[in-house]
């Protein structure tokens, strides 16, 4: 979708809705691994086979909530960054002190959900500034498992992009650190928010990949260049016969 003839001095234009042109800062951005397994061991097992290549870990409700602390400890003692996906959505002051609970554990990435509302997103990252300073605190958007027809399902009737806008806006206003989206709503984005926001995309697929439950995705490559920062990635990885060959072959595809 977006090859290396549309690049020029490592940077991308792209027309948006409306004809608007956005030009994207092209960085090689950081593969995530959702350990999304069925078990203790097997989680154990996956990471001891991707090797020191593999630098963040995204631990899901699933995992946390069958591990535990103890899970979010191992990671960290074989040398990975933590990304707990937790996605809070709870009223502001349970929000809030969920996250104090959270507070003690090495995680250097924690989602809550922006549908939250302002008030909660402030205790929120308020919370993380006070408890969690080095914890990058992201607010997730529109689940890439929803296309329009689900978004519709639940009352909201404008496009799935105006959406997700609409709540990275309010979330950025906030000063949280970074927005989740998928792939499709990176360039909308970053063509109007605060040039700091980190971005975490899942929705990753590459070429020839099985794709899931996602609805709203792109390949690493492609993602790379619409401006993401930090590309979530499961099942191409976990289901792979050798997972560090896998890994190896998407990290090649977004350093090309």
């Amino acid at each position: 979708m977006y090859g290396s003839s549309a690049i020029l001095k490592n940077l991308i234009g792209s027309k948006l809705a409306g004809g608007m042109i956005s030009i994207v800062q092209v960085n090689v951005p950081e593969i995530i691994l959702a350990l999304d397994v069925a078990s203790r061991k097997e989680a154990e097992n996956l990471l001891n086979k991707t090797g020191d290549q593999l630098q963040w870990v995204k631990v899901g409700l699933q995992s946390f909530l069958r591990d535990g602390p103890d899970l979010i400890n191992l990671i960290k003692d074989l040398g990975k960054k933590i990304f707990l996906d937790l996605k809070l959505h709870d009223i502001p002051n349970t929000m809030a002190k969920a996250m104090e609970s959270l507070s003690n554990l090495p995680v250097g990435m924690l989602t809550v959900h922006t549908s939250a509302g302002e008030e909660a997103l402030k205790r929120c990252v308020q919370t993380g500034q006070d408890l969690m300073p080095d914890t990058l605190l992201l607010g997730v958007t529109v689940l890439t498992s929803m296309n329009q027809t689900a978004l519709h399902s639940i009352g909201v009737n404008g496009p799935v992009l105006d959406q997700v806008g609409r709540l990275a806006k309010m979330a950025t206003n906030t000063a949280i650190g970074g927005i989740v989206c998928s792939p499709k709503e990176l360039l909308h984005l970053r063509s109007f928010l605060p040039q700091n926001t980190k971005i975490v995309t899942p929705g990753i697929r590459p070429f020839g990949s099985d794709l899931g439950d996602q609805k709203r995705i792109m390949t690493p490559n492609q993602a790379k260049h619409a401006g993401a920062d930090y590309l979530v990635i499961g099942r191409p990885i976990l289901a792979a016969k050798n997972p560090a060959t896998a890994l190896d072959e998407i990290l090649r595809e977004i350093n090309s």
